[in-house]
């Protein structure tokens, strides 16, 4: 039983090409028309083995293939279709392909598997709409996504009218939840979006945990002023006070963390922005990420501490404002094992390591037990055109997942 890694790679480029933009870049943005028709290419490929496919309330897409007992809980793997603008080829999509390519080897086999055999793709992954992610497989997973109807995204869209190309309706993500006993686990196949794999030059990354993210808004609150004729000893400039605050991140990181620990700055605003105006407030977000929720405390205590510190000297006010929180997930270390042991079988070249992206496994790892296979990216670029994985790398993570989903059904 082999995966056919020629037709996963023309499977890859086929989905990739339903974003194409008249700009020539390529994206399918949650919900969009390029988004619709990556996934409705992707059903038709599971119709066309004899494997049916629905869409779950929340808009999930989810194929299934009976096994022998179907009183059994399902074997499930899966990823995400959509894509950050102008995204890259692989991200999500290598996990859902690779789910196709276990399923088509299995029929290509005559192998019928003990449990039943799902492969899902989760709804809006990447939160770029909404600004927020993970929508699918919180549902699935009977998790408040929070979504309301009149949400906007940013093109001024309402949610109730957005969702209508998956043909559902808001009010019905939540009746998505699945039972906990429904699945024996969840295997998602993913690139790494790091340079670990990479830089080592091992195939396959056995992923220990899944970093929890913390976010924080934050407004420093000086005193706007005429850029020319306020003296540098009078002014109150709120952006200059960030800049303090902003340039200390990486120390706080380096005294309190690992080399996985992480804390960026990504976003900032000042208000009235102009140039001949000193910057009366700025605002901006502060993210952390690490494996450990004692160190990624330690972190949010010290910047605050800091933060404190600047603005009690300088006389500014600030709030500091936590608006999203997901805590580290370990995977199931029986989920673990058996990858580890199946790229042992395989033997190719692994590593056990973190992930410090978001995934949708973290949001199914408290739920459901959930493993992670990773295939290198190289340079370890992701979310953008120049994303790469080699073909090669490509076909031994299908062959991990294969082995692995092979490997659990076997288990009493």
């Amino acid at each position: 039983m082999v995966i056919d890694a020629e037709k996963v790679i023309i499977h890859l480029e086929e989905i990739y090409k339903c974003g194409e933009q008249p700009d020539g870049t390529f994206s399918r943005i949650a919900y969009s028309k390029e988004d619709v028709k990556g996934r409705e290419l992707f059903r038709s490929w599971f119709e066309s083995i004899g494997i049916p496919t629905r869409v779950d309330e929340a808009g999930n897409v989810i194929a299934r293939m009976e096994g022998k007992d179907p009183t059994l809980p399902a074997i499930a793997m899966g990823s995400h279709l959509d894509t950050v603008p102008d995204g890259g080829k692989y991200d999500g999509v290598v996990g859902c392909v690779g789910g196709l390519a276990v399923c088509e080897a299995m029929k290509d086999a005559g192998y019928v598997p003990n449990h039943p055999i799902e492969v899902i793709v989760f709804t809006d992954e990447e939160g770029f709409r909404f600004g927020s992610g993970l929508l699918g497989s919180s549902a699935i997973c009977g998790v408040d996504t929070h979504a309301s109807g009149t949400d906007v995204d940013m093109y001024g869209m309402e949610r109730k009218e957005v969702v209508k190309s998956y043909g559902i309706h808001v009010e019905d993500f939540m009746k998505a939840k699945k039972a906990k006993d429904s699945l024996k686990c969840f295997l998602e196949l993913h690139v790494e979006q790091g340079a670990r794999l990479d830089k080592t030059g091992r195939s396959v990354g056995v992923v220990s945990s899944i970093a929890g993210v913390t976010r924080f808004e934050i407004e420093i609150k000086g005193e706007a002023n005429h850029a020319g004729s306020t003296a540098m000893s009078d002014r109150k400039d709120a952006l200059v006070a960030a800049s303090s605050f902003i340039a200390k991140i990486p120390e706080i990181v380096k005294e309190n963390g690992t080399e996985f620990t992480v804390a960026t700055v990504g976003t900032i605003k000042v208000t009235p922005n102009s140039v001949n105006v000193i910057p009366g407030t700025c605002m901006f977000h502060l993210e952390i990420r690490d494996q450990n929720q004692a160190v990624m405390d330690a972190v949010e205590e010290q910047a605050l501490a800091y933060l404190q510190r600047i603005c009690k000297e300088g006389g500014f006010d600030f709030t500091f404002k936590k608006i999203s929180d997901h805590a580290p997930e370990p995977m199931a270390d029986w989920v673990k094992d058996t990858i580890e042991a199946s790229v042992k079988e395989l033997g190719y070249d692994y590593a056990v390591i973190p992930s410090g992206a978001f995934h949708d496994s973290l949001t199914m790892a408290p739920v459901f037990p959930t493993g992670m296979i990773f295939v290198p990216s190289k340079g370890g670029i992701s979310h953008s055109r120049y994303e790469f994985t080699e073909k090669e790398d490509i076909r031994k993570g299908c062959e991990v997942l294969l082995k692995t989903v092979l490997n659990v059904d076997s288990m009493k």
